[in-house]
């Protein structure tokens, strides 16, 4: 049974989403959560907001005297938290109003789980509805409310990626963390995807069908960022790496065909930032795709699946991978 949960909302500026998010969580109507808001070094409008509501007996800030990244940020959050089941949510998405409420029944229904990823919805800067990327990979493994024992989450790991697509919404026991580790808070992108295959060995997994956020898509957000400055594709190809040499799946015949799929968007980035990269990046990662993945079966992925990327440009819709 979970009586109480910690939401955890780590912050780096964004005062006017911070205050739509703060309002979500505030509009709960489940009143069995307290707040944590890990401040990793805020601007000072930003600053100004989050000391307006610590008059709220619920909610609790820390301030980090340096700026740790994201990861680094939660690592700590996680060991701060006062209840021992936590809620991530970040600072450009929002709640939904009974977000709290459900996700305490889930954890009766499923009470050997400790960690239940849910399903969200996606909007845009202004509010409004995106394509369901998030429910058309869950619909291909998890059409309804389901829980994978230990270790059967690294096969749909592999296939789709980090499967939720954002930290938004994960339900995690605190100690889960003890068992699996923390995420690597040196990471920009891939950490909660290699978290996720750290911690699925420990625990069933449940995969909740029920939207508990809307996820915010924007050009400022991290993901978006990291993509700009091309600082992600190590931390991915390293993640397929472990899971193509998990023993688990050892026996699976796809692996290296969905490994294809996910390191063919890092070579296609690729190609499109040759201007803008050094020719020294280009062959770093060109190498790191080669060892880790295979570079001719990289570049057979990206060939097959360019009529689909052409087709979906500009939709929003995702580009999936090969049965």
């Amino acid at each position: 049974m979970i009586r109480s949960i910690s939401i955890i909302l780590p912050v780096y500026g964004r005062s006017t989403l911070l205050r739509r998010a703060v309002d979500s969580i505030l509009a709960q109507t489940d009143s069995s959560w307290d707040l944590l808001i890990a401040d990793d070094g805020s601007d000072q409008d930003t600053a100004s907001f989050i000391d307006s509501i610590l008059d709220d007996p619920r909610i609790t800030l820390v301030r980090r005297k340096k700026n740790l990244g994201l990861f680094g940020n939660l690592n700590l959050a996680v060991l701060e938290a006062a209840s021992d089941w936590l809620l991530i949510v970040c600072s450009d998405d929002v709640l939904e109003s009974t977000a709290i409420h459900h996700l305490r029944l889930l954890g009766t229904s499923f009470p050997s789980s400790r960690l239940f990823l849910s399903s969200y919805r996606s909007i845009d800067i202004r509010d409004e509805p995106r394509p369901d990327v998030n429910g058309i990979f869950y619909d291909r493994f998890a059409p309804k409310t389901t829980s994978f024992p230990p270790f059967k989450l690294l096969e749909p790991l592999l296939r789709y990626g980090s499967i939720n697509g954002n930290i938004t919404g994960l339900l995690i026991h605190k100690s889960l963390f003890r068992d699996a580790g923390l995420w690597h808070s040196d990471w920009y992108q891939a950490a909660d995807w290699e978290w996720l295959i750290r911690a699925c060995c420990f625990t069933s997994v449940v995969i909740n069908r029920r939207s508990v956020a809307r996820v915010r898509v924007h050009d400022g957000q991290l993901s978006e960022q990291n993509r700009i400055h091309y600082r992600d594709s190590s931390e991915i190809l390293y993640t397929l790496s472990l899971l193509l040499n998990h023993p688990y799946l050892s026996d699976c015949s796809m692996r290296y065909q969905w490994a294809s799929y996910h390191s063919q968007f890092i070579l296609w980035n690729l190609f499109k930032a040759i201007p803008q990269i050094s020719p020294r990046l280009i062959l770093r990662d060109l190498y790191l795709i080669h060892v880790n993945v295979g570079l001719p079966r990289t570049i057979f992925a990206l060939i097959t699946l360019l009529p689909q990327r052409f087709k979906i440009r500009g939709s929003g819709y995702p580009l999936l991978p090969r049965d």
